[in-house]
């Protein structure tokens, strides 16, 4: 299903999709900054009648669910009738998140945690497999929104950071098996950015936690993102000059923290970034 806002893409005029396209998130801004910098975009959401105040001329938004592997081959038929000539970006942002202590993670099979992985990781790797074609056929980028939260890591977030660096991974092989085949891999590396990112609301942790007496601490890193966050539009423009370089980073760092975490990463051994990130997160109070 497609909502019109234009027929297609004008001849020789590039084209890009992203997932997650809400309005006032992430992926809405990227749209927006795709569409001023003169692509025709399309914008993946799962229910398409809650953008049409995103929509201008030039963009569409097209229903996809990244869980769904038929909703997503609809999708990249939907693509391309309208993209003959290709798909010149895809970026994967659609994401979920939980922060829980790993003892306080619900493991079933259609539980959060699950639902984590089959959104944030597999979620991609099903959307990069159905739009292959297309982006082989022009040439294109894949870029996909990583995390800061398992460089450097950060506690409570065991699950989600695992989503994270299990992305990293799989870019970085995407990245020497598409190249071959004129496609870019891109993975920013995201630091805090205002956005509308499923989050828990009301959090609370479990009355039988080992980590109650920590909680304070546990609550600080729930929102812990959104503190010196990058305003999402400005996000959303570093990343556009990221894919518009003619020579793509195989990472890019962006976002509130992001510097710090590039810094921490590369010249600040782990055990000393275990010890930063547990003391800051109130884990070296616990059992006292």
């Amino acid at each position: 299903m497609v909502d019109r806002n234009a027929e297609g893409p004008q001849a020789g005029q590039k084209t890009a999709l992203v997932t997650g396209s809400g309005v006032g998130g992430i992926g809405g801004s990227l749209a927006t900054e795709l569409h001023e910098a003169g692509y025709f975009v399309f914008c993946a959401v799962r229910q398409t009648s809650a953008i049409r105040q995103l929509l201008r001329p030039g963009m569409v938004a097209v229903e996809l669910d990244v869980t769904s592997s038929d909703s997503v081959a609809a999708a990249a038929r939907t693509v391309s009738a309208r993209a003959s000539d290709g798909l010149d970006v895809l970026v994967n942002n659609a994401g979920l998140a939980t922060h829980r202590p790993a003892l306080d993670l619900d493991l079933d099979v259609d539980g959060v945690v699950a639902s984590m992985f089959d959104v944030n990781v597999l979620g991609v790797m099903r959307v990069v497999k159905a739009f292959s074609d297309l982006l082989i056929r022009a040439g294109g980028c894949v870029v996909n929104i990583g995390s800061i939260a398992p460089i450097l890591p950060l506690p409570y977030s065991s699950a989600y950071n695992a989503t994270k660096a299990a992305l990293h991974a799989y870019g970085d092989c995407l990245h020497m098996e598409l190249k071959p085949l004129g496609v870019d891999v891109l993975t920013m590396i995201t630091g805090g950015v205002k956005s509308n990112l499923v989050r828990e609301t009301s959090p609370s942790l479990p009355d039988h936690s080992r980590y109650l007496p920590v909680q304070k601490y546990w609550l600080q890193r729930v929102t812990a993102s959104q503190d010196g966050a990058m305003d999402t539009d400005e996000y959303a423009r570093s990343v556009v000059r990221e894919i518009q370089k003619k020579k793509r980073p195989i990472w890019s760092w962006s976002g509130g923290s992001a510097w710090l975490a590039f810094f921490l990463h590369h010249f600040v051994p782990r055990r000393v970034r275990f010890y930063m990130m547990a003391r800051k997160f109130g884990l070296h109070l616990l059992g006292r």
